[in-house]
């Protein structure tokens, strides 16, 4: 990653050299020549595209500057740091003699850096790599509408669908005492894959009452596997949290007792595990069934005797498998078959290789030429080092820019369903994605994911509503790789329990344990730049822990608290000067403190804290924002309250979610380049005057919330009044007496629609002829209608509907047999009319055409 450090260094040089020079007074020159100096290697870098890690030299040469690059960023954060400090207590008077006495040392420092640099950079012909075996990837890979059509009609292809009717066999057939089936294989095999595929079935979520999964392998204790089964039998986190482990056990063996339940319990690996669980699951006479996945072979045999063993593909299989993901459906060109079958062949019958390297060839040149010098780097491995010469293969086909983006995977906890959204701002303030013309870091940001996906080292978890990535995940084995290549470079750093005395070496670290245990026993990283905690839910941040935090972590720029609770959010956060990305969650916090405002380079800032109640945020102030989240009704003081000359929010793209009354006047006028706006609060009193705003910006999304304190909304403004450019309106809880579809049917480029918990309070929704021209993607959640009704010639592109707790409802729309692009329904607690209908309607489509997902009972979370 040393092209990433150098890239990164450069643009905060160039930044503060052009905007905030007098942060650099007296160390101005030196720290020019360096910027030099980094413009050279950046270039030199560049010229390496696809080279530099094939040659152990090479690396050793991009260490070398890696090394110097986070010296010089030590040094000039530092000055930096102290620079903000006291110019901010002590007046800009004292800041220049401060500047002055401190500044010969850190000149003479940078000085020193920037000659060891040119010392390298003059041996870069030392470095230079022959290009004879170079495998080369020029071939540029589906446009992002072409993948992600794909994803929305792709089925998961694991290779074992006769092993996967087995298993549904036994669990819907044999006897009706509860029952236990073992899932064996070799890592990497797919059985986590195949489980999937048989638990998502259409028959055995219509089946069993309730169904659990459980990641067994990522949870630290018996009381963590109860606590997820629970959550998904009452979904009350805090009433879950307090019980005792006796009242835990007794209460979810009450429910199950009278259920036919699935439970999985994915990647067993201790026995003892087992014998703790077994006696929480009741023997009862409903054809309840437990699913183990394990790689074990004696775990496995110390539940039962017998089990299911997952057997490698064979060699028609495994080439069937990875033609699929090369090819698409498509015919492989004759030429390259033979050597196809041989590379496929060396995967050995493991589905993980057979992706991963079917990524890689899906962006080798198609030659026979190109197809052999891919199987000659996997020739020569050993046979117990296959796998690893396999992601290693698939790790160096990457180009630069999505080296770093993949390594920064392993960050994340094992099994994790990782947001898609979460993931592409972390790169962004990571410095990973870089400015092109005509696309917005968040465009690219996500081009780069579903790149990574299409190559097979990512797997798409869940969907958004546009075909796009919701949630994505990396098997274990990629996961560990990425902490190992970036171990190597001292780049990241995952910490999991029990090491709160080992000091920090890289400039990212992940923590999987107690995080007050490893601040108080760290209380200064000045070398570390990003901060991601995973501990337990709920694990509570007192103000000792944050006065720890912002004294000795201020040059950290990414800080990722949202999986635990902070008691309260101090105004001395502003210390953390350097910080571009912050999440924070509180249920005791009170206030939002003015002075976040002074954050000045933060992108992103998300704050989940439900008793904060219409914060006041200078947003004008923070012109770095590119994304503001909030659970509730923020407010936007006027532009003219400020005294800023700039004070445009030219790169703010996301405001969510801000108050009614904020809309007023030429405030949102000032963010031009604003993409999705929420407002939640009162809509009675301010609704008119909002969308008199509104009409005038180019949105692509709008997200209306009403508070329950105030008034339900009689009905929408006209839809001449809603930004011509919505791609996407969510309604959620305004209890619109008039059918909202009259006007929202009339939007001209409306993708995606959502109307979620009461969103309207009337009983019948009308979709008139000619209505909704482009909408796509329409979700029904938690609505009192009994009837939908849609006329001929109404939603002509409507692609997929989800209808979710609408229990009222007397059946669906018969004019949905007659859509031709429908290829999606997910229906969630559906009566027996709702359910009739869409059964017959999978019929009438034919087999392969209607994708058709039921989930009873408490199957899952809510999908509004």
């Amino acid at each position: 990653m040393a092209d990433v450090a150098v890239g990164i260094l450069l643009d905060t040089l160039s930044r503060i050299l052009a905007e905030e020079s007098y942060l650099l007074l007296g160390v101005e020159y030196e720290a020019s020549l360096l910027q030099s100096e980094l413009i050279l290697c950046n270039s030199f870098f560049k010229s390496l595209e696809g080279k530099h890690d094939q040659l152990a030299i090479t690396r050793d040469y991009a260490s070398r500057i890696e090394e110097l690059v986070y010296q010089a960023e030590d040094v000039i954060d530092m000055y930096v740091a102290k620079s903000v400090h006291v110019r901010g207590f002590l007046g800009k008077a004292r800041l220049k003699f401060i500047q002055f006495v401190i500044g010969r040392t850190v000149a003479k420092k940078i000085m020193g850096i920037k000659t060891c640099l040119n010392e390298i950079y003059q041996d870069r012909k030392k470095f230079e790599i022959p290009n004879a075996e170079a495998i080369k990837f020029p071939v540029e890979g589906d446009s992002l509408r072409s993948r992600r059509l794909r994803y929305f009609e792709e089925t998961d292809a694991v290779g074992f669908d006769a092993e996967a009717e087995t298993i549904i066999d036994q669990l819907i057939k044999g006897d009706a005492e509860r029952d236990i089936i073992s899932l064996v294989g070799l890592r990497g095999i797919g059985k986590s894959s195949l489980c999937g595929k048989v638990y998502n079935n259409l028959i055995i979520s219509q089946h069993f009452d309730f169904r659990a999964w459980v990641c067994i392998s990522k949870l630290r204790g018996v009381r963590e596997v109860l606590e997820k089964i629970m959550m998904d039998v009452v979904e009350l986190a805090d009433e879950i949290k307090n019980m005792s482990d006796s009242k835990l056990r007794l209460e979810l063996y009450r429910y199950l007792k009278c259920t036919r339940y699935l439970i999985v319990l994915d990647d067993l690996q201790q026995s003892d595990w087992w014998e703790d669980l077994y006696h929480l699951f009741p023997r009862n006479m409903y054809g309840s069934r437990i699913v183990l996945t394990t790689h074990l072979k004696e775990v496995a045999q110390s539940v039962m005797p017998y089990f299911h063993y997952l057997q490698p593909l064979n060699k028609e299989k495994s080439w069937n498998l990875m033609s699929e993901k090369v090819f698409h459906g498509g015919e492989c060109p004759s030429e390259l078959k033979g050597v196809g079958i041989q590379i496929a062949a060396k995967c050995e019958g493991l589905p993980l290789a057979i992706l991963v390297l079917g990524g890689v060839l899906s962006r080798t040149e198609k030659t026979v030429g190109g197809w052999s010098n891919v199987l000659s780097s996997i020739a020569t491995a050993e046979e117990t080092k296959q796998l690893s010469k396999v992601f290693e293969l698939g790790y160096n086909s990457l180009p630069h820019y999505l080296s770093s983006c993949f390594l920064y995977l392993g960050f994340f906890p094992e099994g994790f369903e990782i947001s898609s959204r979460h993931l592409t701002r972390l790169w962004i303030a990571e410095g990973f994605v870089p400015k092109k013309e005509k696309a917005s870091l968040e465009e690219v940001a996500e081009e780069y994911l579903e790149e990574l996906i299409d190559r097979n080292l990512i797997e798409l978890a869940q969907k958004k509503s546009d075909g796009g990535v919701k949630t994505c995940r990396i098997h274990d084995m990629l996961r560990s790789f990425c902490i190992s290549k970036a171990g190597e470079r001292r780049d990241l750093e995952v910490w999991g329990r029990n090491v709160s005395s080992l000091a920090v070496k890289s400039r990212r670290l992940g923590i999987h344990s107690n995080i007050k245990e490893y601040i108080s026993s760290n209380q200064s990283a000045s070398n570390l730049r990003s901060l991601l905690c995973f501990g337990r839910d709920g694990e509570r941040v007192s103000l000792k822990h944050w006065n720890l935090l912002y004294k000795g972590y201020e040059l950290v720029r990414v800080l990722d608290l949202v999986s635990l609770v902070v008691e309260n959010i101090p105004s001395e956060i502003e210390n953390m000067n350097f910080l571009r990305y912050l999440t924070l969650k509180s249920d005791s916090a009170r206030t939002l403190p003015p002075s976040i405002a002074n954050l000045r380079h933060l992108q992103t800032l998300a704050v989940v804290a439900p008793l904060i109640r219409r914060p006041q945020v200078n947003f004008w102030m923070m012109q770095s924002l590119r994304h503001f989240y909030f659970n509730g009704d923020a407010v936007v003081p006027p532009e003219n309250k400020v005294n800023d000359r700039d004070s445009c929010l030219s790169n703010l793209r996301t405001l969510s979610c801000i108050s009614p009354d904020s809309c007023k006047g030429s405030v949102l006028f000032e963010m031009p380049n604003l993409v999705k706006l929420g407002i939640y609060g009162d809509f009675g009193r301010h609704i008119d005057s909002a969308f008199e705003t509104l009409s005038g910006l180019a949105l692509q999304k709008l997200k209306l919330v009403r508070d329950r304190r105030y008034e339900r909304l009689a009905r929408l403004p006209c839809w001449q009044k809603f930004p011509p450019t919505l791609v996407k309106v969510t309604l959620s809880r305004t209890q619109l007496s008039v059918d909202p579809m009259e006007q929202l049917g009339q939007l001209p480029n409306l993708r995606v629609l959502k109307l979620i918990d009461s969103a309207y309070g009337g009983k019948e929704l009308n979709c008139t002829s000619s209505s909704f021209p482009q909408l796509e993607v329409l979700k029904l959640v938690n609505l009192e209608i009994n009837r939908w009704c849609v006329s001929t010639g109404s939603l002509p592109s409507l692609r997929s509907v989800v209808i979710n707790r609408c229990e009222g409802l007397a059946g669906l729309p018969y004019s949905l047999k007659d859509m031709s692009t429908l290829r999606e329904m997910q229906l969630w607690w559906p009566n027996n009319d709702v359910l009739k209908f869409a059964v017959d309607l999978e019929s009438h489509k034919g087999k392969g055409k209607l994708k058709l997902l039921i989930y009873h009972a408490q199957d899952g979370d809510s999908v509004g």
